[in-house]
C-alpha cells in the first residue's frame, strides 16, 4: 500500500474517531453504543499502520488475498454492530410495550373516575332541583 493510500486511511479513521467522541461528548451517541463505533474507528487507524503485520497474519491463515481478510474482519464487524442494535431494538420494544399496557390501565381508571364524578354531579344537580328554594318561599307568601 502506498503511503499515500495509508496516509488517507489513517486520516479517515482519525475523522470518524473524532466524530464519534464529539457525538459522545455532546450526548448525542450513548456510550453503550459508541464502544463498537470507537473500536471501529481505531481500526481504521491501526489497519493502515499495521499492514505488514496483518498480510503476514492473512497468509498464516491461508487467505492469499490479504484484503479480504480486511473485508471479512469488517463485515464481522458490521454484523456486531447490527446484533448490539437489535438488542436494544428487542429491549426498547419490550418497554414500548409494557408502557402501552399502563397508559391503557391509566386511561379506564381515569374514564372510571369520570363517571363518576359526572354521576355524582348530575345526582346532586337532581337533588338540588327538587328541593324547594327558601327564597321562592318567601316571594309567595
Amino acid at each position: 500500500m502506498s503511503p499515500r493510500a495509508r496516509l488517507l486511511l489513517i486520516v479517515i479513521g482519525l475523522i470518524v474517531l473524532a466524530a464519534v467522541i464529539n457525538l459522545m461528548r455532546t450526548r448525542r451517541l450513548k456510550e453503550e453504543y459508541a464502544l463498537l463505533w470507537l473500536l471501529a474507528a481505531l481500526t481504521l487507524v491501526a489497519t493502515p499502520i499495521l499492514i505488514n503485520p496483518l498480510d503476514s497474519i492473512a497468509f498464516f491463515l491461508g487467505i492469499e488475498y490479504p484484503p479480504a481478510l480486511f473485508l471479512g474482519l469488517g463485515i464481522i464487524g458490521l454484523l456486531l454492530i447490527i446484533f448490539q442494535l437489535s438488542l436494544v431494538i428487542s429491549k426498547f420494544s419490550d418497554q414500548i410495550r409494557v408502557l402501552t399496557q399502563e397508559v391503557a390501565i391509566l386511561r379506564s381508571r381515569l374514564e372510571r373516575m369520570e363517571q363518576a364524578r359526572s354521576t355524582i354531579a348530575d345526582s346532586r344537580a337532581d337533588a338540588d332541583a327538587s328541593t324547594p328554594d327558601d327564597s321562592n318561599q318567601h316571594v309567595s307568601s
